[in-house]
């Protein structure tokens, strides 16, 4: 029997390349609501913008198109997505289903170390939330961050690699959506509200409250980015 062959030495490189680097920039740009649904953007501009070649910003635009954050345009360039009122409903019942069936899990699954990152990250919101003077844009990137990290934990607590697959491939275009939601200034006490609501029903391992519970949450959600879209129409 013949022994398997070594398998030779990969070097690994202490940096990331250009297009990683403008790739999660502009997707983290893009998920913070710092660069806004609709709005285009074209390589030669990004490619000035970060004194690089347009190669690595075509590479950065091909991944951020195969997340379904942004549209190849027939004119140059790409556009973010702009949903429209049909597909955003159809995201977020699909959401509804999904994030019931996550909460199922980690309500029985949850870990009492877990169980302290909620409530840690709920806190730092709540600290937010009571700290008047900080600037607007700033609180909205800390409460994205915030959120993200939360329903993150979740999604963990599951121990489901398939289902964890499976929403992080609509995870980006659910947080683009998220951020028009949470421009909403009472929108962000509400959520953390149900946020610490959600925690203790975790906490209790109960299963059928925190399923009522967040299927609520993501449709007050989608009701304000509906409600958005139309005052805007």
């Amino acid at each position: 029997m013949t022994s398997p062959k070594r398998l030779h030495a990969m070097p690994i490189m202490p940096t990331r390349s250009i297009a990683d680097q403008i790739y999660e920039r502009t997707k983290h740009d893009i998920l913070n609501g710092v660069i806004k649904p609709g709005q285009r953007l074209l390589e030669v501009e990004v490619a000035q913008a970060v004194s690089a070649s347009r190669t690595p910003v075509r590479e950065a635009f091909r991944r951020l198109e195969q997340d379904s954050l942004v549209e190849r345009l027939a004119r140059g360039g790409v556009r973010v997505i702009e949903l429209e009122w049909k597909a955003i409903k159809d995201l977020y019942d699909l959401r509804t289903v999904l994030e019931a069936y996550a909460i199922k899990l980690a309500c029985e699954r949850i870990t009492s170390e877990q169980i302290v990152s909620l409530k840690q990250i709920k806190a730092q919101a709540m600290e937010l939330l009571n700290s008047p003077g900080l600037g607007k844009d700033y609180l909205f990137g800390r409460f994205m961050e915030l959120n993200a990290q939360f329903h993150e934990t979740i999604y963990q607590a599951t121990g489901s690699r398939f289902l964890m697959v499976i929403i992080n491939q609509l995870r980006g275009i659910v947080q683009v959506m998220r951020s028009m939601s949470l421009q909403v200034d009472q929108s962000s006490t509400r959520a953390w509200v149900e946020h610490s609501r959600l925690i203790h029903h975790l906490e209790m391992r109960d299963v059928p409250a925190a399923q009522e519970l967040i299927q609520q949450h993501v449709q007050n959600a989608a009701q304000e980015v509906l409600s958005i879209m139309q005052k805007k129409a």
